[in-house]
């Protein structure tokens, strides 16, 4: 499925930051439908083929920059909406969104230095070794 990308605005993400974030997937094969921001704000649930991103629900731990949560078919187990949260102070870090956007696209941490999906920022990098798409 080809993803489309919704933006809350209140999420202090803006769409031309989420097209640069994108664009780091699309050199390894991976397509969108789009980006769109949603002013609105009750911007809080993805629709069916979508990753939303935006600010974080209660309970979400200010230790972390960002998370992804997935939402999976019960029978194929094939992700068919995911759900960024981001703090508006991480919105523009460098790799924080291409982090993010993995894992949407269902790539887990990968603990090799300066690689994409590294679980920990500083030591993080644009390495995308293994996450082209097939």
């Amino acid at each position: 499925m080809t993803p489309s990308v919704r933006v809350c605005t209140d999420a202090g993400v803006s769409v031309s930051r989420t097209q640069r974030a994108l664009s780091y997937w699309e050199k390894s094969g991976y397509e969108f439908a789009g980006v769109r921001g949603d002013p609105f704000s009750m911007c809080m649930t993805p629709q069916h083929g979508e990753i939303l991103i935006t600010l974080p629900e209660s309970g979400f731990s200010a230790a972390h920059m960002a998370s992804t949560r997935l939402y999976t078919d019960i029978q194929t187990g094939e992700i068919v909406r995911a759900k960024i949260h981001i703090l508006p102070t991480n919105a523009n870090k460098q790799r924080v969104l291409e982090h993010e956007i993995g894992h949407a696209l269902g790539w887990a941490h990968y603990r090799q230095r300066y690689h994409i999906m590294h679980p920990d920022w500083r030591h993080g990098g644009y390495d995308s070794y293994g996450v082209r798409k097939r």
